[in-house]
């Protein structure tokens, strides 16, 4: 309700801090370092790969796995805590030998229940294609989901409306209206169905069922919300059940388990990982409390001034009036230092969507600075006399309010900036590249990766309009990559950021597997979002193959292999249509004895197509697997990926023309 001209000047002053602060902000539990280093060539191999986060992750909804150029696993064991070393996790590995390694992790902090997810490659032996312990790490926190900002929302608006009617009840009304009682018990109600969306969205990131929550640190802050809430609950029970000043007491219980909840939040949320941690907890707190006597306070003084003006409603007007003033300086000053700490610089306000964010906030707490100062200066004189113009200003400020905690709802499940990487190298040496358009023809993207090989590559992104060619202003655009034929490997996503010439780029270790890449390029505007789904095979040296025919009888492909082994292949009857494709795999070249083949995985990619992965069955009890295939004509890749009886993973491929 009050802004002077000096909270205003406070709040512009603020808004100039932020954008000059060149502070550093970390959240999220996200890589700082690892054991053996992103990108590295070591030359021992390895016993365990240890992350160190930024925030403590929870072990029990943690994971790291590790696998090999042929996606399979080479953990020896569960992802654990390093004793005496919270923000440390490590996975044992098996004795794994030259070759170049996938590390994929995931999190949920421990301190905000937040998920985040990971990957980067390593080399023992040998170069991860070029990378270095100072490459870009392929990290994503994934975008909340709506359960997890309308949650919020809910949440902090019911704990809002709470801490507005306590304290508009003592401080401007000295009175507790029948109303306000019934506001109390819906602003609690919104906010216990806003405490369950949390929680249950933060169990779907997690992907746990309900009977584990309450064995991880999600179900520690789930008991301290439910405590908060109940403390609320009581107070709201002592004013509906008593009268006199023991109802005013009520009203201070539930007012006390109002700002108990907004602890409990904010302990749980950013300001929880961020040093110093007791200071950023307090500003954190005392921003959302005097929200809450602010904004939570606007409806209850609106519908106490209904009807005809009174030297009571003025009185209680010029209470609240003062009251708000002070709560918006401190909303102003608080709001300040966090943004500070969290945005971090100029590049991160204008570039990432916490930044994005952040600003939206600003303006909107400007729009009610202003409505403010109309009904300081305007409308709060005349509230002996008139109070139309001061309910309609007050109105659009619980709209504008409204609003804001959207903004913070979404802020809340979104990881502010971390510090960029070096810029990659320059140097080219080979590219792949991979156009599409999206299904309804909307957009053209263009790919273009460097060096092209597994291990870390630069990727380039050109998106223009389909029909005219102009580039396309997209507020982010992200890529998310997977291997059909490894779907342990999962997903992960690579951010790219907008460059100068209006490209998209980034550095990451995501293709670190030779091998068929799916990658879907996801462009998302303010109004809508595309997707456009390409196919990269990473550059990598090709087989060694010798194609035996014989007249009548399908042509035989001999593929060599690691430690001199050999895989012959062939389709029978080895012409475009339904066909069998057969692989077996032997110790030698002469053919004399098999491998003991424990798992296969065959591929098949038909000229300019998408990889299908063919259901093998086993043909003798050694190394003998067959698949049916609706052969294409044309030259069709077939990748195969074998486990032996032993652990040793075999990758190889080969490409057949029917009837070569």
């Amino acid at each position: 309700m009050r802004v002077g001209r000096a909270p205003a000047v406070a709040a512009s002053l603020a808004f100039a801090v932020v954008l000059a602060a060149p502070l550093g902000a970390s959240a999220h539990a996200l890589p700082q370092s690892a054991v053996p280093p992103e990108g590295a060539e070591v030359q021992t191999a390895p016993t365990v790969v240890e992350i160190t986060f930024g925030e403590t992750p929870d072990p029990r909804l943690s994971t790291i796995t590790v696998v090999n150029q042929s996606g399979s696993s080479v953990v020896a064991g569960s992802t654990v805590a390093v004793p005496s070393h919270p923000l440390e996790l490590e996975v044992p590995l098996d004795h794994i030998g030259t070759g170049v390694y996938t590390v994929t992790w995931k999190t949920v902090s421990e301190v905000d229940g937040h998920l985040a997810t990971g990957a980067y490659a390593f080399g023992v032996g040998v170069s991860a294609a070029g990378a270095n312990a100072h490459a870009a790490r392929s990290v994503v926190s994934p975008p909340p989901s709506v359960l997890a900002v309308a949650g919020r929302w809910l949440f902090f608006i019911g704990l809002l409306g709470i801490l507005g009617v306590v304290a508009t009840c003592l401080v401007a009304l000295r009175d507790i209206p029948r109303f306000a009682i019934r506001g109390l018990i819906a602003t609690w109600i919104v906010a216990v169905l806003g405490a369950a969306a949390v929680v249950e969205a933060e169990r779907e990131a997690a992907s746990i069922s309900w009977a584990a929550v309450f064995s991880t640190s999600l179900g520690t802050v789930v008991v301290e919300r439910i405590a908060a809430l109940v403390v609320a609950a009581v107070g709201i029970a002592a004013v509906l059940a008593l009268g006199g000043r023991a109802r005013r007491v009520g009203l201070v219980v539930a007012g006390v388990g109002g700002a108990a909840s907004m602890w409990v939040d904010v302990a749980a949320s950013h300001a929880g990982a961020q040093s110093p941690v007791t200071a950023n907890l307090l500003i954190q707190w005392a921003h959302i409390v005097a929200a809450g006597v602010w904004i939570g306070g606007l409806p209850v003084l609106i519908l106490a001034l209904r009807g005809q003006p009174s030297d009571l409603k003025a009185r209680a007007v010029r209470r609240f009036s003062t009251t708000a003033g002070i709560a918006i300086v401190v909303v102003a000053v608080t709001g300040t230092f966090r943004a500070v700490i969290e945005v971090g610089s100029v590049g991160h306000l204008f570039g990432t969507a916490f930044g994005v964010l952040v600003l939206v906030k600003v303006a909107l707490f400007l729009v009610l600075a202003v409505l403010g100062a109309v009904n300081r200066f305007g409308n709060v004189p005349r509230a002996l006399s008139v109070l139309t113009g001061l309910r309609r200003v007050a109105s659009t400020e619980v709209v504008a309010g409204i609003a804001v905690v959207v903004v913070a709802a979404a802020l809340v499940n979104v990881a502010p900036p971390i510090a960029s990487a070096p810029p990659a190298s320059t140097e080219r040496s080979t590219q792949l590249v991979a156009s599409g358009s999206d299904f309804a023809t909307t957009v053209k993207v263009r790919l273009m990766v460097s060096p092209g090989s597994a291990g870390f590559n630069d990727f380039t992104l050109r998106v223009t309009d389909y029909d005219t060619g102009a580039l396309v202003h997209a507020s982010s655009v992200q890529l998310e990559f997977a291997q059909p034929l490894r779907p342990q490997l999962g997903q992960s996503t690579l951010a790219l950021r907008r460059q100068v010439d209006g490209t998209f780029a980034a550095r990451g270790g995501n293709l670190a597997i030779a091998g068929i890449w799916e990658v879907a390029v996801i462009i998302e505007n303010a109004d809508h979002s595309t997707e456009v789904h390409l196919q990269l095979t990473t550059t990598t040296a090709a087989p060694i193959v010798t194609a035996t025919r014989f007249s009548g009888l399908p042509t035989l492909y001999s593929i060599q292999l690691q430690h001199g082994w050999l895989a012959q292949v062939y389709i029978d009857p080895d012409k475009p249509g339904a066909d069998e494709f057969h692989v077996t795999f032997f110790t030698n070249a002469n053919e004399t004895s098999e491998i003991p083949i424990a798992t296969t995985t065959i591929g098949m990619t038909p000229p300019g197509g998408s990889p299908t992965i063919l259901v093998s069955r086993r043909l003798d009890p050694i190394g003998h697997f067959v698949a049916d295939a609706d052969v294409p004509a044309g030259a069709t890749r077939y990748d195969v990926i074998a486990t032996t009886t032993s652990g040793v993973a075999i990758a190889t491929y080969v490409t057949i023309t029917p009837g070569s």
